[in-house]
């Protein structure tokens, strides 16, 4: 057994992590991403050499962890395609950590190897309608998204290179009570999601609700159909209400019309789709879908043709060197509103974990490691600006009431 930890107690590569009560083991193999407060690497499966990711957060010094919300989700969605499927979860002194399926670069990245920052109209269409049933399918889960962008979705790896995975939880909220209802917004709520793709409820320091992950999904569509936005050359840090205000201001002529120049004219109708749907509502997906592939039809397009990545293999090359967002107003952030309630504190009250996923794993890190320098203020800035990789998952949100009823991790 390794006892390799790096100066801020994470687990380098020899490490050794072992099921309580198990001859489980993995072995930590590689880091793909480092920062103040979360690392993700590359692990393997002792008994089977087959890989994983594991995404690791202090608990030392970390003021916003989110890792329970991943694990929560995660657990939530097992068995549901294009969620990576949960393998293990657990502690030590310094961090939690979670065991997930590995999956590919995310979309963001791989946009962003094409010259135009857009996907073609083939790969774009199929990609909105896997990404459309992902967000049905946690709906349907219980969850909200609340922070829907192409970077928190990724392909997969090998035979699934063609699937599209959702992943980034951090800003994940249960809207629906034990029986099942919906619960009613509250009065305000912080901004919680990215400035660039938020809902003007969000703005508008709202609640949201399912209609509000749909509408970063559908602008999310249009930046992988025409690329960036109108408004992502503004600092959301410095202005997010300016960008709102250009959201509104594109709901009304003759903006409206310039803004959906250059995409397939049922964008329009989608568009109204989900502006019509209620709070209360659930979405119509089925509607959704039926013009996504009406779109296709139109343009001459089958919905099962390779996606870009996959006749250009050099992408995902690419995608490994293309950098982070680069502008740290597109990073997800919170801001509190003037007299609104607190997120932390309310965001989700949880269950049982049994009553969300019976099968939860625990499991323990063996090895000893070094307590962790105290991060200075400027570290905790930009980890909280710096968005994580997507080829896992990335801590992004306020931390959730907790539960003595939950598995170790949370506790």
């Amino acid at each position: 057994m390794s006892e390799q930890a790096d100066n801020r107690g994470m687990p380098q590569p020899g490490f050794i992590i072992e099921h309580q009560n198990s001859d489980h083991k993995w072995k930590v193999l590689r880091n793909i991403y480092s920062g103040p407060f979360s690392d993700v690497y590359v692990v393997s499966d002792m008994n089977t050499d087959e890989h994983y990711a594991m995404k690791c957060e202090r608990q030392i010094g970390n003021s916003r962890p989110v890792l329970k919300l991943d694990v929560m989700v995660l657990m939530a969605t097992k068995g549901i395609r294009g969620f990576p499927q949960f393998q293990a979860a657990g502690r030590t002194e310094i961090y939690r950590y979670c065991i997930m399926q590995l999956v590919g670069p995310d979309l963001g990245r791989l946009r962003r190897t094409r010259p135009d920052r857009r996907f073609s109209i083939a790969t774009s269409l199929q990609i909105l309608e896997q990404t459309l049933k992902r967000l049905e399918d946690l709906h349907d889960a219980g969850w909200l998204c609340r922070d829907v962008k192409a970077p928190n979705f990724a392909i997969g790896v090998g035979i699934n290179e063609g699937t599209v995975y959702m992943l980034d939880f951090g800003f994940a909220r249960k809207f629906k009570d034990k029986e099942g209802k919906i619960i009613p917004p509250r009065p305000a709520a912080a901004l919680m999601g990215t400035f660039q793709y938020c809902a003007v409820s969000a703005h508008s320091h709202k609640d949201q609700c399912t209609r509000d992950d749909l509408e970063s999904w559908f602008y999310m569509a249009i930046e992988m159909l025409k690329g960036p936005l109108p408004w992502a050359h503004i600092d959301g840090h410095k202005n997010h209400k300016l960008i709102g205000e250009q959201k509104m201001e594109m709901r009304k002529e003759p903006e409206k019309t310039k803004f959906f120049e250059g995409v397939p004219k049922q964008f329009r109708e989608i568009f109204d789709i989900i502006e019509a749907t209620d709070f209360f509502d659930r979405p119509k997906y089925s509607r959704l879908r039926e013009l996504l592939i009406e779109a296709a039809k139109e343009h001459d397009i089958s919905m099962i043709e390779p996606m870009d990545w996959m006749s250009n293999k050099r992408m995902k090359l690419k995608a490994n060197f293309v950098g982070e967002l680069g502008e740290s107003h597109q990073a997800s952030a919170k801001l509190d509103a003037d007299k609104t309630q607190d997120n932390e504190a309310m965001d989700i009250e949880f269950e049982n974990a049994d009553e969300i996923h019976p099968d939860y794993v625990g499991v323990s890190a063996k090895g000893s490691s070094k307590r962790p320098r105290k991060e200075s203020t400027k570290s905790k800035e930009s980890s909280e600006l710096s968005p994580e990789p997507s080829s896992t998952a990335k801590p992004s949100a306020p931390p959730s009431a907790p539960s003595s009823n939950l598995p170790p991790i949370y506790s």
